[in-house]
């Protein structure tokens, strides 16, 4: 659930470690690209990156708020400097840190050489001198028993309420066959995130996290009825989350259409989508793109952009505009500004309006630029020198991507097992691979993974498995659907139906 809010109650930080290890995870292009931006300067270079993001974070955090941020022990110690500065030093009274949690998990292997390092801090900060915390939310039981005695100092009354936690929370793992384990290494467990959650909202209220990953705020935040704000910079990262507060909404009965959960893709768009928008909302966005003001002053004025008008053409790429559309938006912004100068964006133009366009600046010295919709492809060299040169803010911030084709291919392997295999699928980007692959082979109204074939990943190369087995529970029709993602950010979902035989 996604709502506009004044700010968030809780803001959860996770994972903020050091190594190319726990960086990147899915491999997709943002992914990359971000890492060597982050690391480019060492760990003096991390703090710049995460400094500028904690500070935007602060300001959306509410003014009773909490952020905690999740850290290993490669980091802890120069993350806290930085926090200090922002938030303050702390105290029990002051705003800024609050105190440090600390968890393990005893899971894997270790030298002999050194102390195995096997636990992970979860620093506290609020933004003010007041701050919400629901002590009833997570108190755990006393213990009452001292050497086969009771213990005189704590009342029946403390018995029956139960004490609130210490710092140290002691192990919290993910087992290796917990159902809500969906493959990749830093997944956070449900339990850690649900005491944090409890803790610091109420129901109703908003929680944030802009490293999602794997989804596992939104799954549990979903699950405790808080409302949610998440954000990654991985196209994949998003599907999985998707996928995982589907699950959540089923499991707990509520079978609707979730009308008041979207996902928003910023900066990364497929032309099939836009083409679906309807002429209003396809221009307000073209316009925001641009880098304009969208204006419904005027029916042939869609926005402006420096004190330049803007005119937008049809969703449809078949569209394109023709000389009856230049002369009319020539006249209009003469009529309404005053103005010799406009800018139309579109698919295509007809040749009739490109000479239009010239008639118009060689007579009237009205000059009407074109530009080109299918051109805003940042994967292209040609446009990419283009865009820098006129519009240099956005060279990297938008790419326009195709999803990817699908190419499923199955056959019967055992008693009701059968082998998938969609190794033919393609990217339809430049540089694009395939890089994810999710099954659902219940399909049934809308797309959640069976369980295990969410993010799956050849354990010699670490590459995605695009050949998986299943076993139906039984033999029938059944619709299956996959779901495949690219490393540029392109993303279909095929589904077809199966006969499942004995």
């Amino acid at each position: 659930m996604c709502y506009p809010c004044p700010g968030t109650p809780v803001t959860y930080v996770p994972g903020l470690y050091s190594g190319r290890t726990y960086n990147m995870i899915f491999g997709d292009k943002n992914e990359v690209r971000s890492f060597s931006d982050i690391w480019e300067g060492g760990m003096p270079g991390y703090l710049v990156w995460l400094n500028a993001r904690l500070y935007e974070m602060k300001r959306l955090l509410k003014l009773q708020g909490t952020i905690y941020v999740h850290l290993d022990w490669h980091a802890v110690h120069y993350i806290k400097v930085e926090l200090d500065k922002l938030f303050g030093y702390g105290g029990k009274k002051g705003p800024g840190f609050k105190c440090e949690l600390v968890y393990y998990d005893d899971w894997g292997g270790r030298g002999e050489g050194l102390w195995a390092s096997k636990h992970y801090s979860i620093l506290m900060y609020t933004k003010s001198e007041k701050w919400f915390f629901n002590a009833d939310e997570i108190r755990v039981p006393y213990k009452t028993q001292t050497k086969g005695r009771k213990n005189p100092l704590v009342s029946k009354e403390k018995v029956q309420r139960g004490k609130v936690p210490h710092t140290v929370l002691g192990e919290i793992k993910l087992h290796a066959n917990s159902k809500e384990r969906i493959g990749y290494p830093t997944q956070k467990p449900e339990a850690l995130l649900e005491k944090l959650i409890r803790a610091s909202s109420d129901e109703g209220d908003v929680v944030a996290d802009f490293f999602v990953g794997g989804g596992t705020t939104a799954a549990v935040a979903q699950r405790l009825n808080r409302r949610w704000v998440v954000c990654d910079q991985s196209r994949i990262a998003v599907a999985i989350t998707a996928d995982r507060v589907r699950k959540v909404v089923e499991s707990v009965g509520k079978l609707f259409a979730i009308p008041d959960f979207t996902v928003e893709h910023w900066g990364v768009y497929e032309i099939p989508e836009l083409e679906k928008m309807s002429a209003e909302k396809f221009r307000k966005f073209v316009v925001k793109a641009y880098g304009g003001r969208p204006e419904d002053i005027h029916p042939l004025i869609h926005g402006a952009r420096r004190n330049v008008p803007i005119f937008v053409g049809e969703p449809s790429q078949r569209s394109q505009i023709t000389k009856v559309d230049v002369g009319q938006f020539a006249q209009a912004i003469w009529r309404e500004r005053h103005s010799n100068f406009g800018t139309m964006l579109a698919w295509n133009f007809s040749l009739d309006a490109r000479k239009a366009a010239q008639i118009l600046a060689a007579r009237e010295n009205k000059r009407i630029d074109f530009v080109r919709l299918s051109l805003i492809r940042f994967e292209d060299d040609e446009f990419s020198q283009h865009v820098r040169h006129k519009h240099p803010d956005y060279g990297d911030l938008l790419s326009f991507v195709q999803p990817p084709e699908i190419r499923v291919h199955y056959k019967k392997v055992g008693t009701r097992k059968y082998l998938f295999d969609v190794s033919e699928s393609v990217s339809l980007n430049r540089d694009g691979e395939i890089a994810n692959v999710q099954w659902d082979f219940d399909f049934k109204t809308r797309f959640t993974t069976t369980q295990g074939y969410s993010f799956l990943r050849e354990k010699k190369t670490g590459r995605p498995q695009l050949v998986v087995e299943y076993q139906f529970p039984e033999t029938g029709k059944f619709s299956v659907a996959c779901s495949v993602q690219d490393n540029q950010g392109g993303e279909r979902t095929k589904i077809f139906t199966i006969k499942v035989e004995r």
